[in-house]
C-alpha cells in the first residue's frame, strides 16, 4: 500500500515540476506570444421596436365553397382584370390541374422545337450559345434558391436541347411525344370532380392572400389621427376578423406607412422629413424611409408616436399588420481589433503590434468604434497602419517595434 501511496506522490510532483519549468520557458524572455488576424468586420446599432402598418388596402370578396388555389405570390401587382385565384371543389383537384399546367408546358416546348424540322444546321451554333446561357442562368437559381425562376429556364433548356437534336439530325420531330402527352393530359382532365370558378381582382393593386379586419381601419389618412393606445392595443390583443367571403386583399400603393411608439430621447436630432435607415422582421435589406409624423404621446414619459413612410415593397411587409423593426442608428465597418491589442508607442501613438516574418512592428491604428471587448478601425492607404490579414499581438511581453521573435 505504502508503495502505491509512494509513486502517486512521485508522479504528482513530476507533474508539477514538469508544468512549472514549461512555464517559466513559456513566459521567460517575452517569447511567448498570442495573435490574431485582422479582418473586415461590420457592426450596427439600431433602436428595436413594434410598429404597426398603415396601408391603403381593399378586400376581395368571393362567396362559395372548394378550395382555392392562388396564382401571384403576395406583393405581386395585378390589374383589374386579373385572375388571382381559382376555386377547387377539393385538393385532389388542385394536383391534377397542377398536372395538366406541366404537361400544358412540355407540349408547347415539343411544338416550338418540332418547327426546325426540315431545316439545315445552319441554327446549330446559336441554340449551342443559348443552351450555355440558359445552363448558366438555371446553375444561378439555384443556387440563390429561386426555384419558381429555375423551372422557367428549365422549360428553357428542354427546348434549346430539342432545337439541337433536330439541328444535328439525331431526331426526327416529337410528334409521337406530343400525342402520347396529349393522351395524358386529357385522362387527367377526365379526373376533375367539378367546374373551376374564376376569381378575379376586380381592380388595381398589389395582392396579397391574407385578410385581418384592419383593410379599412389603418390606412394613410390614420397616421396622423393614431394614438399610443390604440397601437399598444393593436401590438398586445389584436382584433383578427375577417369575413367570410375575403379571398384576399388589394394594396393600392406601393407605399406604406408604420406607426410606433418610441422615446424621443432615442432618436434625439431626428425630425419630421428626416430619412432614416429600417430593417423589418428578420430581414437584412435595409429599407429607406422618412418620418412624416411625430405626435406626443401626452403621456408625460418623453414617448412620442413617430410614423415612417417607406416605398419599397416586399412579402415580408404585407404579410402581417404588427411587425418587428430596427432603426438603424448608425453602421460601422472596418477592421476588428481585440481591446486587449492596443498598445502605445513611445510617441503615445495608439496601435498595434504586428508579426512581420521573424520580427515584429508597431501599427497605428484609427478607431472608429469602441465595443466592449474589441474596436473597428478604419482602413487606411497609410503602409504605416493596420492593414487586413496582418498577425496582431493580443498577449505578449517585452513587445517593442523591431522586436526579433523565433
Amino acid at each position: 500500500m505504502e508503495s502505491r501511496w509512494t509513486t502517486a506522490i512521485v508522479l504528482v510532483l513530476s507533474a508539477f515540476v514538469i508544468v512549472f519549468f514549461m512555464g517559466q520557458v513559456f513566459f521567460s524572455g517575452g517569447d511567448a506570444l498570442r495573435t490574431e488576424t485582422a479582418y473586415v468586420y461590420d457592426m450596427t446599432e439600431d433602436i428595436p421596436f413594434e410598429g404597426v402598418y398603415l396601408r391603403d388596402e381593399s378586400v376581395v370578396h368571393s362567396a362559395g365553397t372548394g378550395v382555392l388555389s392562388y396564382e401571384h405570390e403576395d406583393s405581386s401587382k395585378v390589374g383589374q382584370s386579373s385572375v388571382i385565384a381559382y376555386r377547387y371543389r377539393n385538393e385532389s383537384d388542385i394536383e391534377v390541374r397542377r398536372q395538366i399546367e406541366a404537361l400544358d408546358e412540355q407540349i408547347a416546348v415539343l411544338v416550338e422545337a418540332e418547327k426546325l424540322v426540315g431545316t439545315d444546321n445552319s441554327q446549330l451554333e446559336t441554340i449551342t450559345s443559348q443552351i450555355n446561357l440558359v445552363h448558366s442562368s438555371l446553375v444561378d437559381c439555384i443556387i440563390s434558391g429561386d426555384y419558381d425562376a429555375a423551372d422557367d429556364y428549365e422549360n428553357q433548356m428542354l427546348e434549346s436541347l430539342c432545337k439541337r437534336e433536330i439541328a444535328k439530325g439525331e431526331s426526327e420531330g416529337y410528334s409521337e411525344k406530343i400525342s402520347q402527352l396529349r393522351a395524358e393530359r386529357k385522362s387527367l382532365e377526365s379526373q376533375l370532380t367539378g367546374d373551376v370558378q374564376s376569381i378575379y381582382a376586380g381592380g388595381t393593386g398589389y395582392f396579397v392572400s391574407s385578410v385581418d379586419g384592419y383593410e379599412d381601419k389603418l390606412t394613410f389618412d390614420d397616421s396622423e389621427t393614431i394614438t399610443a393606445m390604440k397601437i399598444k392595443n393593436i401590438i398586445e390583443n389584436p382584433d383578427i376578423s375577417a369575413s367570410g367571403t375575403a379571398v384576399g386583399k388589394l394594396i393600392a400603393d406601393y407605399r406604406w406607412r408604420v406607426a410606433a411608439v418610441l422615446d424621443s430621447d432615442e432618436l434625439f436630432g431626428m425630425y419630421e422629413g428626416s430619412k432614416v435607415t429600417l430593417r423589418v422582421g428578420s430581414e437584412n435589406a435595409e429599407l429607406e424611409a422618412t418620418i412624416v409624423s411625430i405626435n406626443d404621446t401626452g403621456e408625460g414619459d418623453g414617448t412620442a408616436v413617430y410614423v415612417f413612410e417607406c416605398d419599397r415593397l416586399t412579402p415580408v411587409v404585407v404579410g402581417g399588420r404588427v411587425e418587428n423593426f430596427k432603426l438603424v442608428v448608425s453602421s460601422y465597418g472596418g477592421l476588428r481589433v481585440s481591446r486587449e491589442a492596443i498598445r502605445y508607442n513611445e510617441t503615445e501613438e495608439r496601435g498595434v503590434y504586428i508579426v512581420r516574418g521573424s520580427s515584429l512592428a508597431f501599427k497605428k491604428i484609427n478607431v472608429i468604434y469602441w465595443g466592449e471587448d474589441y474596436v473597428i478601425c478604419s482602413q487606411e492607404d497609410d503602409d504605416e497602419y493596420l492593414k487586413l490579414y496582418d498577425e496582431i499581438v493580443t498577449e505578449g511581453k517585452d513587445l517593442y517595434d523591431g522586436r526579433i521573435i523565433e
